[in-house]
């Protein structure tokens, strides 16, 4: 019989990364020729794939030169930036209590796979996930459904029944797209305003909120 999974988002749902995706944006923007973005800017960006995001930053459109400023981006948070990530307050226990309680668990981000994965292994809680997939393990990133399907059908998960956990409209999206139940978080890099109103199964305020809603106790 299919189970019941939780996938979960990484930037702004397990983990805060917006000090590091700030930091080595401006550092690739600058490289590359290009003005810094605000905070805000870099934040609003951080649901969109990378060289989508940097065409929005920098009003690029040429394919080639924002894979190179993809790269960029990638070797310089692998290098300085992974220094910056935090695991949420709360995150490492929620994590441990749903999987004692049997749930099935994976991770699907817009951000590198490579990275993310050893993201996880340095804030050590990639015991806990049976499957971590970024953008160059899927298809087509989100919005898309690909990688959510991707991750549930590796978890022998029933998409019905199953939950996309993200942080902002785009994650929303993605799991309405791949027929899950989607719960968004307002610890992370958008507006909780901008969260309700999509309409989503659940809001979470709080890791222990999310924890005792799968596994009240």
């Amino acid at each position: 019989m299919k189970k019941t999974a939780i996938i979960f988002d990484h930037d702004g749902t397990l983990v805060n990364s917006i000090e590091a995706v700030i930091i080595c944006s401006n550092l690739t923007l600058r490289e590359f020729g290009y003005p810094e973005c605000t905070a805000d800017e870099i934040k609003r960006g951080m649901a969109f794939p990378t060289a989508e995001r940097f065409s929005g930053h920098s009003g690029c459109n040429n394919h080639e030169i924002l894979d190179r400023m993809s790269a960029f981006f990638y070797r310089s948070m692998n290098d300085e930036g992974i220094e910056y990530l935090k695991i949420y307050p709360g995150i490492p226990e929620v994590l441990d209590r749903l999987a004692n309680a049997g749930f099935s668990m994976g991770m699907v981000s817009n951000n590198q796979g490579i990275f993310i994965r050893k993201a996880a292994a340095r804030l050590r809680y990639s015991y806990d996930l049976e499957i971590i997939l970024g953008e160059e393990n899927i298809r087509k990133p989100k919005p898309s459904p690909d990688g959510l399907l991707q991750a549930c059908a590796g978890l022998d998960g029933c998409p019905d029944k199953s939950w996309y956990i993200g942080d902002a409209a785009t994650d929303y999206h993605a799991a309405m797209a791949a027929g899950m139940r989607c719960g968004l978080v307002t610890w992370g890099a958008h507006p909780e305003k901008e969260l309700v109103s999509c309409g989503a199964d659940a809001i979470f305020r709080s890791p222990k909120e999310m924890a005792d809603y799968f596994n009240p106790i």
